[in-house]
């Protein structure tokens, strides 16, 4: 029995709290994952995990050998990154978690083309707009448009693009409602929120005179900036979102941009990853064609 292989099976078991999610993972089937966890209970000389036609649950003894496990497989994942990093050739898979719109948007179309120029390294993409353990499951690296504030001080965060948010809405709506001529009018319009880039219904404006924050409202907050823009576009009110969602719309005349002579607040997509000697090569590959790519392609919504 190859161990190290055994502990890999065992982990990822454990993770997904699956036997057959991490057979399907793996690419082996449901029997060899069974083998192999009794093999490695074998060896080991404990039960490891209670397995129930209904189920899955780690012993105690379990528990404490898949934390060693993980520590182990990432130091031997370390070390063969060290090596491929000596020779100059990044190769593996890369698991990257990163903001659903952001990463329907711009990570997708950046993706195919990394693929292209790097065929030794695979791609796991996930992408959710949680920021709860960000590099849980096993991420190499997590892209997030935040603000510069992190809940684990054992993980980096480089910043790699600022991203303007601007205020807009539709022709129809300010026909309606009339154009806010200052920040304070906002507070008359119905203002749409996108939560994750607003502090609760706190919308900062700055301009040559200084900043103001304004305390909005309105009948919609969510999560995903894609389901707020629809909401703009339905003539529901005033939203502030991202460059890279609405650019296209403001040139096509679909929306307007408001307050012009207002910069709204600003935030930063960071590459967040987690401390350690080696950055794999991988990693760092990743973070600089990405980079890279955003420049090329994506000067005009990044300014």
């Amino acid at each position: 029995m190859d161990v190290l292989s055994a502990m890999g099976v065992f982990v990822r078991v454990v993770d997904l709290k699956s036997f057959s999610l991490a057979a399907s993972e793996l690419g082996i089937s449901s029997s060899s994952v069974s083998k192999q966890i009794a093999h490695l209970e074998q060896h080991v000389g404990a039960r490891l995990l209670q397995r129930t036609t209904r189920r899955l649950s780690v012993t105690e003894v379990g528990a404490a050998y898949h934390e060693k496990c993980h520590a182990i497989l990432s130091e031997v994942d370390e070390a063969e990154n060290l090596v491929s990093q000596l020779q100059g050739k990044p190769r593996g898979v890369l698991k990257i978690n990163a903001n659903m719109t952001f990463g329907q948007q711009l990570l997708s179309r950046a993706i195919p083309e990394f693929m292209a120029a790097y065929p030794d390294v695979q791609l796991e993409v996930a992408l959710d707009d949680s920021d709860d353990e960000l590099l849980k499951d096993g991420f190499d690296l997590a892209l997030r448009i935040t603000h510069p504030t992190l809940p684990d001080s054992s993980l980096i965060a480089r910043e790699i693009a600022s991203v303007p948010l601007f205020l807009c809405a539709t022709p129809a709506y300010l026909a309606q409602y009339g154009h806010p001529q200052t920040p304070d009018a906002l507070k008359q319009h119905n203002c749409l929120v996108f939560m994750l880039a607003s502090n609760t219904n706190a919308w900062t404006l700055t301009n040559a005179e200084g900043s103001q924050t304004i305390q909005v409202s309105g009948d919609l907050k969510a999560n995903n900036s894609l389901l707020v823009l629809q909401a703009v576009l339905a003539h529901r009110g005033v939203a502030n979102l991202a460059s890279f969602v609405i650019g296209k719309l403001v040139e096509e005349g679909q929306l307007e941009l408001l307050l012009p002579e207002y910069q709204a607040e600003r935030l930063s997509l960071y590459a967040i990853y987690p401390e350690r000697k080696y950055i794999p090569p991988k990693v760092s590959l990743f973070i600089e064609f990405f980079k890279g790519w955003l420049d090329e392609n994506l000067q005009q919504e990044f300014n």
